[in-house]
């Protein structure tokens, strides 16, 4: 190029920029956490390139009256320092990164994309985490900064209460809003939690029974109308979780199980957590796609919907306290409330549609779908419910409780199908972490798949069967009972536990009392298993089942 000089400078002047980008790297991109700001980035190099151009053309155009040659020169000194930058970072995630002595493909060791190319391929990314782990054993590098996890002791080392993990940059998905499940705050996130608790105690959930109990009566109208029809529980269970959460969240009565249709914000709560489940594993590539017109639009309609509660809350406010009514107290006490604090109750508003409704229709389906696939367990189930009956007019919380078979038969439907069966996201502390005789550095993203764990025979001897009766008559079938934790544990743990047992119990139980149970003829084992999809939470495919009156009690 005429205006670099001579051969000589030239190479020097190349090589110079490109170690300024390999410096780039090393002293600045491999230290902390940057896949929130890929926009940031970007535009600090656009515009570092504007400057560089404009100078350029400034200083150098006059004396050589050739303003493209300058910006050739310009552009490709520029790329050279992309090079250098890009080459270190690909060389030192290959070579010298902390977690190279751990195994896994080679293009993860590169770059977060296999991941999200994992999650994106058949949207089973909990089967192709297992796939790995078969091969490559436990500890599987996954990403550039990226363990999974599968061993028996990782899920208290990650998750307990004296875990000092903190959660990953998955849960930066909601920014700038912040809801509790995507706090990554610990303190935060405690004070948080403690308004979440009071709305979801055992006293509140007492006051909500009536609400839960008018909702599973209109769920077994609509399965009566349809007796010895084929009937798709899995949207019926969407349709009645809906509705509960409408009236103890929002006070409000969708009649979704009325109308047996859904509510057109399932539409964009679906489509947005699939852009979570697609671009969630490559967390630059998500958030620089969010301030892309038109792709977040699912994502604003649901935040505009929650927003419409959140004023609806605010104009009626119901006579008696809801699950909600809690939150918006804490924002009311706020002195000067931000746009922040605002932000942040909207993103909780969804929350409370997407962790209590969704999770829990899809345990109900899954459920349901083994005890019809084992008809001794719901005869079994059956005599527990008749003979519960006998001493219980009524199906109470807290009578259930004491129902050991029932809560067999959720444990092992949870193990069997865990809700999110990849895992969440956490980050190892700065001092690293033991799990087993493996130290794991600090500073590293690690996940837990739950599937792979609730399947492992070293921890559930037969673990591939649907067998209840290892959580009551067979403890031998249960070797380590600390890698079972479906609602997590420790400071994370899902604050709605209690509620969705609630729903599952009763409905469970008003199901067994009823109706016997079968497979329609289109439905087959087979076909619903193949059919599951991993987004983030479980998506389950339909459930077409035939409902008789029972023939005996």
């Amino acid at each position: 190029m005429p205006l670099l000089g001579s051969e000589v400078g030239d190479k020097s002047l190349y090589g110079t920029v490109f170690s300024v980008g390999v410096l780039a790297h090393l002293l600045v991109f491999r230290l902390g956490e940057w896949d929130g700001v890929p926009g940031r980035i970007a535009a600090f190099f656009a515009a570092m390139y504007a400057i560089c151009s404009a100078a350029s053309i400034y200083v150098l155009a006059g004396a050589y009256g050739d303003i493209s040659a300058v910006l050739m020169s310009v552009s490709a000194l520029f790329l050279t320092l992309l090079l250098g930058l890009f080459a270190s970072m690909m060389i030192y995630r290959a070579v010298f990164h902390r977690l190279r002595s751990f195994p896994g493909p080679s293009l993860a060791r590169i770059s977060s994309i296999y991941a999200a190319r994992m999650a994106t391929r058949r949207f089973k990314y909990f089967e192709e985490v297992d796939q790995l782990h078969q091969v490559y054993g436990d500890f599987v590098r996954i990403g550039p900064n990226h363990l999974s996890v599968a061993h028996p002791a990782a899920v208290q080392a990650v998750h307990s209460s004296s875990s000092r993990c903190l959660k990953g940059p998955f849960y930066n998905a909601q920014l700038p809003a912040v809801s509790l499940i995507t706090s990554r705050h610990p303190h935060e996130h405690a004070r948080r939690r403690k308004i979440w608790d009071n709305g979801l105690s055992f006293k509140a959930i007492r006051s909500y029974e009536a609400n839960i109990a008018k909702c599973t009566s209109q769920l077994i109208n609509n399965i009566e109308a349809s007796l010895d029809r084929r009937i798709d529980m899995s949207h019926h269970f969407t349709l009645y979780t809906f509705d509960v959460m409408g009236t103890l969240a929002f006070a409000k009565d969708f009649k979704m199980l009325e109308l047996k249709e859904l509510h057109p914000i399932f539409k964009f709560l679906h489509e947005s957590m699939l852009s979570v489940v697609i671009f969630g594993y490559a967390m630059w590539f998500l958030t620089l796609l969010k301030n892309i017109p038109g792709l977040a639009l699912p994502m604003k309609r649901l935040n505009a919907w929650a927003d419409q509660q959140i004023e609806d809350e605010f104009r009626d406010k119901p006579e008696t306290p809801n699950v909600f009514s809690w939150l918006l107290k804490d924002y009311m006490t706020l002195p000067n409330p931000t746009p922040q604090d605002r932000m942040n109750l909207q993103a909780d508003a969804t929350l409370i549609v997407v962790a209590g409704s969704d999770t829990t229709a899809l345990t109900l389906t899954c459920l349901l779908f083994e005890l019809t696939s084992h008809p001794d367990v719901y005869r079994k189930l059956q005599n527990e419910v008749d003979a519960h009956l006998l001493d219980n007019k009524e199906l109470q919380n807290d009578s259930l409780i004491g129902m050991e078979y029932l809560q067999a038969c959720v444990d092992e439907s949870m193990r069997i199908h865990p809700i999110i069966p990849g895992g969440v996201q956490r980050h190892t502390p700065p001092q690293g972490l033991q799990v087993g005789d493996t130290f794991i550095p600090g500073d590293v993203i690690i996940q837990v798949p739950m599937h792979s764990v609730h399947y492992d025979k070293r921890s559930f001897p037969q673990a591939d069967q649907f067998i209840p009766e290892r959580w009551t008559s067979r403890p031998d079938l249960v070797v380590d009972n600390s890698c079972f934790t479906p609602f997590l544990t420790g400071k994370y743990s899902c604050p709605g536990k209690q509620l969705a047992l609630l729903e599952i119990r009763q409905v469970i139980c008003e199901i067994a009392r009823r109706y016997d149970i079968s497979f329609s003829e289109t439905q087959t084992r087979t076909c619903f298993l193949e059919n599951i999809i991993d987004g983030f939470s479980l998506h389950c495919p339909k459930l077409e089942l035939i409902f008789s009156p029972r023939s005996t009690h």
